[in-house]
């Protein structure tokens, strides 16, 4: 994939999906104001983007290594 796709269907792996993070990001949050969840759901998709926010491509070259 390249790192400006965004569209999910072009995502093959775990750094596929965070050189377009930005991009998923964005609709993770749109899922959260969609008032489908309820709040214990927006509060866990709201740490897993803290979460992501915080990993570096360093992290994911890291993995690879393990």
């Amino acid at each position: 994939m390249s790192a400006e796709s965004t569209n999910i269907d072009d995502v093959a792996d775990i750094v596929d999906f965070f050189l377009a993070w930005n991009y998923h990001r964005q609709t993770v949050i749109q899922i959260c104001e969609t008032g489908q969840l309820n709040e214990a759901q927006k509060k866990t998709l709201s740490w897993l983007v803290k979460m992501a926010d915080r990993v570096s491509l360093s992290d994911l070259e890291k993995q690879d290594h393990d």
